[in-house]
């Protein structure tokens, strides 16, 4: 296997450019960083096209892989350069970004989308595609946000539920209307005089439940005769929680409410 070394090899200068995640948002490709993140990229039909090792001792890689994958041993200082916890890496993989459409949502009986509004935070909506996937969540529909889904503070928060679950980026319109074809219930979590406790509420049939942004909530675009508004009641000196964490709190118990 070969091993890089230089700062000029080609592979290296550009792997240097995909870990830059300015970059990285305009390209086909990307980088996963783990074996349980590549792991579980390849379980979702991701399209791995080449493996670099941390050149050292060697390491347990029992990923079923095409053998026609190139492999390559980085050394130990180049690596380094490119990866977010150094030391404790041991393998990063060059992979095809996978687009999904609102097509690509498996409804179940009773389904559970989840609906993210002009996120900011890579690191919270991995933290919250995590909480998603470990709810079995159907899909995640993010509206108006320039949030590269393929950004590694994504990959690396959601510790690789990224790739465990269908996640769109679309329009209000359009998310609307996948709603209504597919009978939705939909709950708006926002703050008004017609906010009932997320508590109080029986969650039936398919569910959608929406977020808004860390700095301004959700936008009055959601405001529909329909949709139900809800609210978490603090009872501390703060008046809100960070959006990873409400969007766990009001999930659990709608998860505990359909099992």
């Amino acid at each position: 296997m070969k091993i890089i070394k230089s700062l000029q090899n080609s592979h290296f200068k550009k792997l240097k450019k995909l870990s830059n995640n300015k970059f990285n948002k305009k390209e086909r490709e990307f980088i996963i960083e783990g074996v349980k993140e590549i792991a579980l990229a390849v379980d979702s039909d991701i399209k791995i096209k080449k493996i670099y090792f941390r050149n050292e001792k060697p390491m347990e890689f029992d990923i079923s892989i095409s053998k026609e994958i190139e492999k390559f041993y980085l050394n130990k200082k180049l690596f380094d350069l490119l990866t977010y916890r150094n030391s404790s890496s041991k393998v990063i993989a060059v992979a095809d970004k996978k687009s999904y459409s609102l097509d690509d949502i498996y409804l179940k009986k009773k389904s559970i989308l989840l609906i993210l509004e002009n996120i900011e935070k890579p690191g919270n909506l991995g933290a919250i595609i995590r909480t998603a996937d470990g709810m079995s969540v159907s899909g995640i529909i993010i509206i108006d946000s320039k949030i590269n889904i393929y950004n590694s503070n994504v990959i690396r928060s959601s510790v690789g539920s990224v790739f465990n679950i269908p996640i769109i980026k679309t329009n209000i319109e359009g998310a609307i209307k996948f709603l209504v074809q597919n009978k939705f219930n939909l709950y708006n979590t926002i703050i008004s005089k017609n906010s009932q406790n997320y508590l109080d509420i029986d969650y039936s049939g398919n569910i959608a439940v929406a977020f808004g942004s860390e700095n301004q909530g959700l936008s009055k675009n959601w405001r529909l005769n329909e949709a139900k508004e809800i609210c978490i009641e603090m009872s501390g000196k703060n008046d809100s929680f960070n959006l990873s964490v409400s969007v766990g709190i009001v999930l659990s118990e709608i998860v505990r409410q359909t099992k």
